[in-house]
């Protein structure tokens, strides 16, 4: 349910009140707080019991009842970055060189969602077993973005996006300009599904 943030403001002031005193303000202590009158008070009101955030009893004195509660507060997910693992096992470890948060996965639009991948069909691609696909739903991919997409045959890619000489391509993960030619798909015989925008592999996990 969509609250205005006058609205969300007032649902707080309930709640705490609740919290506190163990009953509801009235109108003038409502009005009183936000600095408008009682009627202004009372439409407000109204507003938020058809929306089902709260129950009034007509003619009971200080009667609001709250069906909201307020989001839980953000949990901090951000880790520090201390260290880098470099060629010939080289390890640079110990200091905080930046933070990362792991929201940036998360694509922009919040209709993105998650596909576990099951067996290791992928795995020569670097999908394994378990492996979570954070999933972007968008048809327009960018040149090197990697797509999740069906083909003519029903079956599902994972392939890299590139601009062909005439359209644009499916391509496999593995190989340059010398890979298989046959292996790549025009985008005319597949319908894109979504952008892959990261991998989550939990170790350790059945």
């Amino acid at each position: 349910m969509y609250f205005t943030d006058r609205q969300l403001t007032l649902l707080a002031f309930l709640h705490e009140q609740l919290a506190a005193n163990g009953k509801a303000p009235t109108l003038q202590e409502i009005g009183a707080h936000f600095a408008f009158s009682k009627v202004t008070a009372l439409q407000h009101l109204r507003s938020l019991e058809k929306k089902g955030a709260i129950r009034r009893h007509k003619h009971q004195w200080r009667s609001i009842e709250l069906d909201w509660s307020p989001p839980a507060a953000k949990r901090d997910t951000t880790l520090p970055i201390t260290g880098r693992l470099l060629a010939g096992g080289r390890l640079e470890y110990g200091t905080r060189t930046a933070e990362f948060d792991p929201h940036e996965l998360i694509p922009s639009e919040r209709h993105g969602h998650i596909v576990r991948i099951v067996g290791d069909h992928s795995a020569a691609d670097g999908f394994h077993n378990g492996a979570l696909l954070v999933i972007e739903p968008r048809a327009t991919p960018r040149v090197g973005e990697l797509v999740l997409a069906t083909v003519q045959d029903g079956r599902a890619v994972i392939r890299r996006w590139a601009e062909g000489a005439i359209e644009g391509e499916l391509v496999p993960l593995k190989g340059g300009e010398a890979a298989d030619r046959s292996d790549v798909i025009p985008a005319r015989r597949a319908k894109i599904l979504g952008i892959v925008k990261a991998q989550v592999v939990r170790y350790g996990v059945e």
